[in-house]
């Protein structure tokens, strides 16, 4: 008998059928978890043009934000140019000049501008609840990064659909509330509440899938992020491993962390000495400029499939932070050829990637460890941008620190989750990993 290999590529494809069948079943409701870079907006389009003309369905897209419904109409007019798409818009929004000019989107204000039968429709979950519909409009509904939606925003809009699909990043950082949540803490299908998991609290039989395979991710960050964010999610790369170089050999003492991806090293830290510099380390920023600046001197290259030598550009880098002043403080350290470097919080690069990524570590320089700066999904994000290489810039004390401020355990009744437990253990499972793997690369202070 004749062994079949299963490649990860016939695994993400049997991930992608799987959810597309339940459309032909009917299924009243999906919940499917992808991991970072799995193709889980690529899974939404063809839910969507599945719906609309192969099963004669009307098909809703719901988004967080305008830009990812402007990412997913650009998608489906690219992709599938013959195949009609609406977007339903507020009066007063601005749309790109680029959108408005696909030629197979037509631009809508209110339902009833939408054709009869079969369409897919765009918008943004906030537009969505202000509609005055009293039954639905469409026969399937497929909610985008569902994980980021909290429950309350999705009982807003069920109604408008039969049946729902929710896709979304378990990983990813939780919807941010702005209110008292006290009265809901023992509450696994609260308000406030992804809806995903509220969903699945209320309703435990609905079918709940995967995507397997990271598209993004090379097997060497994978086998870091798997185990210290995605515990109860296996899943593998679909590259195992993506070259770089440089043209200009290293000397100075940062070129060694630099080298690192060169050896197969996707994921490494950049530790400068101890120091309790606050939310705002001023020399940490400088020092991640000017390691940038030394990756482009260096004339850097990442090596494509087909063996062609790309030059890397300042375009191609990303640099993540935790809060807003870090932000600030990397960016007014730019000089003008680099301000192509998109410098962004954790919150912000969700959904995007760069082929090199610059992350300073939210508990670098602290001397205490908050919810805020032990958020799982925050430094999850922060380290699932990267195509081909991540540094990880932090202050030397971080393990210890994370030994001496273990969680306080505030725990809800009848609530497993703990997130400050979470992201204490994702934190310290990282570190150990990062150390263990000789992967903490030690520089002197006062680098520009």
């Amino acid at each position: 008998m004749t062994a079949v290999m299963v490649t990860a590529a016939d695994r993400a494809n049997a991930a992608i059928e799987a959810v597309l069948a339940t459309q032909y079943r009917r299924e009243a409701a999906v919940v499917l978890d992808s991991p970072p870079g799995a193709g889980k907006t690529g899974v939404v389009e063809r839910l969507a043009v599945q719906g609309a003309a192969i099963l004669g369905e009307r098909v809703m897209v719901v988004t967080l934000t305008n830009e990812q419904a402007y990412d997913i109409a650009r998608r489906l007019g690219a992709g599938f140019p013959r195949v009609p798409i609406h977007m339903m818009v507020s009066k007063e929004l601005e749309i790109p000049e680029a959108i408005v000019a696909i030629p197979s989107l037509t631009i809508v204000e209110s339902t009833q501008h939408l054709p009869q039968g079969p369409m897919i429709v765009i918008g943004n979950a906030a537009k969505w609840s202000w509609l005055d519909a009293h039954q639905p409009i469409a026969e399937l509904q497929i909610v985008d990064e569902a994980y980021q939606l909290p429950d309350f925003q999705f009982l807003q809009i069920a109604g408008l659909a039969h049946r729902h699909a929710l896709i979304g990043d378990p990983g990813q950082i939780a919807p941010v509330i702005q209110t008292e949540l006290e009265r809901w803490r023992s509450d696994l299908a609260g308000p406030h509440v992804p809806a995903p998991g509220a969903l699945l609290a209320r309703h435990p039989g609905i079918r709940r899938l995967a995507l397997p395979v990271s598209r993004r991710l090379v097997q060497d960050t994978v086998s870091f992020i798997q185990p210290a964010f995605y515990p109860n999610l296996p899943f593998e790369a679909l590259t195992p491993t993506r070259a770089m170089g440089y043209i200009v050999p290293g000397i100075m003492p940062t070129d060694l962390p630099l080298d690192a991806p060169t050896r197969g090293q996707s994921l490494s830290m950049i530790e400068l000495p101890a120091l309790m510099a606050g939310d705002v380390d001023r020399e940490m920023a400088g020092c991640m400029v000017a390691t940038i600046r030394r990756v482009l001197h260096r004339q850097a290259y990442v090596v494509e499939p087909n063996g062609e030598r790309v030059r890397v550009t300042p375009a191609m880098i990303g640099v993540a932070c935790a809060q807003v002043a870090q932000v600030a403080a990397v960016r007014e350290r730019l000089w003008p050829d680099l301000n192509a470097i998109l410098v962004e919080t954790a919150n912000r690069f969700q959904g995007l990637e760069r082929p090199l990524m610059f992350v300073q570590h939210p508990l670098s320089g602290r001397a205490d460890a908050t919810a805020f700066h032990l958020d799982a999904g925050r430094l999850c994000v922060m380290l699932s941008r990267h195509s081909v290489a991540c540094w990880i810039f932090g202050r030397e004390g971080i393990a210890s620190q994370l030994r001496r401020y273990a969680p306080i355990g505030d725990r809800a009744l009848g609530i497993d989750a703990d997130p400050e437990f979470e992201g204490w253990r994702s934190s310290e499972n990282l570190l150990d990993q990062l150390s263990r793997h000789n992967r903490v690369y030690q520089i002197p202070a006062g680098l520009r």
